[in-house]
């Protein structure tokens, strides 16, 4: 349990001793290029979700599956496992080189890491925005659930271009994070609803895309989504408190939306994001799958980085003040961990953290 506050204080320290960044005063962006420090915990971050031992809950499902591919040429091992073809093609590479597990877990928690990183470097305080990740995004999805985490780094990417109203890119982004779990298509839409120029083509467009993509990545395995999560009732233990985690800030971002100093191509993304993800908070209490629910939140994680990373700032130019609500956000993010590792009912399969390297 060590290592997981460790791997906490980093971004944390850097947090608390950083300050609210300008913007560029002619694009008015942040700053969006890797510099030394944001590499090097990008590398971090990848070697410690990518190279652990018999951590997370799917860990044994993850290794059977990757025993079950190997010895397969490409083509017998897309006949036999359709689903998430860019999810088997790495257990495929990593095979080839004789990497095994840990191969595939490398290189989709590089992915996420850069995709988390690129998303935090488009905020006023990246290493705010780390911080937050660290909980739950990191911890609990990097390290439990692979597809997921590597279809969840692609969208990070996606909508860290989308902010920049790199349409085209996003899309590519979403398809890429389709492949590697096919429920990221979902995400699709979000380019036409949050697009400030010809809004009714691109969401006609994005529509029609969701619709091509869902016979592509979801139509087969409708029938056995809907008999696992409507009929059989799929439930997930804890999925009201991480719905109400993308709810809460969604809620603040919301009621202060003016204060926020978002960039008139960031407003509509963000925004829409937000009513998603309160939208899901209240579906909750009247659809009947849970697990369902929970699922879908995940795409909306980046929420809680974003909102969070402004929050210290739009209520005060006073730098103690703002340092004030740094601590604030750190030590609720914190609270978050303890709470998840003492009390989690399947956190054990994440305690002791072990690595090959050790």
């Amino acid at each position: 349990m060590f290592g997981y506050w460790i791997m906490f204080s980093i971004p944390a320290f850097f947090a608390l001793i950083g300050k609210n960044r300008a913007r560029n005063k002619v694009s008015g962006r942040y700053r969006s290029s890797i510099d030394l420090f944001v590499f090097l915990w990008i590398i971090a971050l990848s070697i410690i979700i990518g190279l652990r031992h018999e951590v997370g809950g799917d860990w044994i499902n993850y290794a059977l599956f990757f025993d079950l591919l190997q010895n397969k040429s490409l083509d017998e091992l897309f006949e036999s496992t359709r689903d998430d073809p860019l999810y088997n093609l790495i257990n495929f590479i990593s095979s080839g080189f004789s990497w095994g597990v840990y191969g595939v877990n490398f290189i989709c928690a590089a992915i996420f890491s850069y995709g988390l990183g690129v998303l935090c470097k488009k905020l006023p305080r990246p290493w705010l925005g780390f911080t937050i990740a660290i909980p739950y995004l990191v911890i609990v999805v990097a390290m439990g659930y692979t597809r997921q985490s590597l279809a969840l780094g692609f969208v990070m990417l996606g909508l860290a271009a989308l902010t920049d109203q790199k349409t085209r890119k996003f899309v590519i982004y979403i398809i890429f994070a389709a492949l590697a779990h096919k429920t990221a298509i979902v995400m699709l839409p979000i380019a036409g609803l949050a697009a400030n120029k010809n809004r009714l083509s691109i969401l006609l467009w994005m529509f029609f895309l969701a619709f091509i993509g869902y016979f592509i990545f979801l139509a087969d395995a409708m029938e056995f989504l809907i008999y696992g999560y409507i009929e059989l009732n799929y439930q997930s233990e804890g999925a009201l408190i991480r719905i109400l985690m993308n709810a809460v800030p969604a809620f603040f971002l919301l009621l202060f939306f003016n204060r926020f100093n978002f960039r008139s191509e960031e407003k509509r993304i963000w925004a829409w994001l937000g009513i998603i993800s309160i939208g899901i908070f209240c579906i909750y209490f009247i659809f009947p799958s849970s697990s369902a629910l929970d699922r879908a939140a995940l795409y909306l994680l980046p929420i809680q980085i974003v909102v969070f990373s402004y929050l210290p700032d739009i209520f005060t130019k006073n730098s103690r003040v703002s340092v004030l609500f740094v601590c604030m956000i750190i030590f609720y993010s914190g609270m978050v961990q303890y709470v998840w590792l003492n009390y989690a009912v399947n956190s054990w399969a994440w305690i002791p953290y072990q690595t090959i390297l050790m």
